[in-house]
């Protein structure tokens, strides 16, 4: 996807070195491992590959391969960190200074649609760790004071709101079953576009189109940067709130683009990625067996 758009696209995560999984009062967390290092990271340099990879564990879990599903979402974090579901989520901005935190309705963190920014927060810090965030309230639940303890936060290196901190801490954590959610419904939009031509049946094409229909990439800023060098082209720096808002916006730009470079496969339906805008199958082995179906159909006439 970043060739399709000549690469001058910037934008910047960070992730951790390790991760484990946490089961806490039979709900499953993911978050940074005590001893992990953190790094900040590019992600429009891997997108292909982000994309790619959340999508294998979105059908693995629409094809009920749970146990594959959470093997794929350990190595998935290792190399992009966590989704960021904190800063994503809320329908206000800037939580840290808000005195309530809006959410959707039906979003999968929580059953409610209005909290304390403090309430909100802590559903993201469920894991001990000694790396700790410190939460001071007043008595409507604003947030007096928010800081880490324990551990240098990146935050300190960059221009962020106060609850990012949270999110590139080592005490963050999301819900295994989150990151599920989001691949499954990233899979059958994906699903839903690619196969989208080939429908004939009705049900299946109103279904694939409340899938498209649903699918909503919202909060993204940006801003064009200029190089010091002035025959270096302009570069368009983006300001997601989180790696599933980075998420959104490239599988966005791959769905729409003439130049696709993450496709689905015509045999398996596997998601895989190249820069061969012809390329039809993810492995010679797919490609060998679909001809091979079409010379015993071709047999059969």
């Amino acid at each position: 996807m970043r060739k399709n758009n000549t690469g001058n696209f910037k934008t910047f995560w960070f992730k951790y070195s390790d991760y484990e999984l946490k089961e806490i009062d039979k709900f499953t967390y993911i978050t940074p491992k005590e001893d992990s290092k953190v790094a900040m990271y590019d992600p429009f340099n891997v997108s292909d590959s982000i994309l790619v990879d959340i999508l294998l564990i979105g059908r693995d879990v629409e094809n009920d391969e749970l146990k594959l599903a959470d093997e794929k979402i350990i190595d998935f974090v290792k190399k992009y960190g966590l989704l960021g579901e904190l800063t994503y989520l809320p329908l206000n901005t800037d939580i840290v200074k808000q005195s309530k935190v809006y959410l959707p309705v039906g979003n999968v963190v929580c059953n409610k649609e209005t909290l304390t920014a403090g309430e909100y927060i802590r559903l993201f810090l469920k894991c001990e760790k000694k790396q700790k965030i410190t939460i001071k309230e007043n008595a409507k639940g604003e947030i007096l004071e928010l800081s880490t303890e324990n551990e240098a936060n990146p935050l300190a290196f960059i221009d962020r709101p106060g609850e990012y901190a949270v999110v590139f801490s080592k005490a963050y954590s999301e819900g295994v079953v989150w990151i599920m959610d989001y691949a499954r419904r990233l899979y059958l939009t994906f699903e839903a576009i690619e196969n989208y031509s080939k429908v004939e049946n009705a049900y299946t094409r109103q279904k694939y189109d409340n899938y498209i229909e649903n699918f909503n990439a919202s909060k993204i800023a940006c801003r064009i940067l200029m190089h010091s060098n002035k025959e270096y082209p302009p570069v368009l720096e983006w300001n997601f709130n989180s790696l599933k808002l980075a998420i959104d916006t490239m599988f966005a730009l791959n769905e729409t683009s003439e130049r696709k470079t993450v496709k689905m496969c015509k045999h398996c339906g596997k998601p895989f990625a190249s820069d061969n805008l012809k390329a039809e199958y993810c492995s010679p082995q797919c490609r060998n067996q679909a001809n091979v179906y079409k010379s015993r159909a071709k047999n059969k006439e």
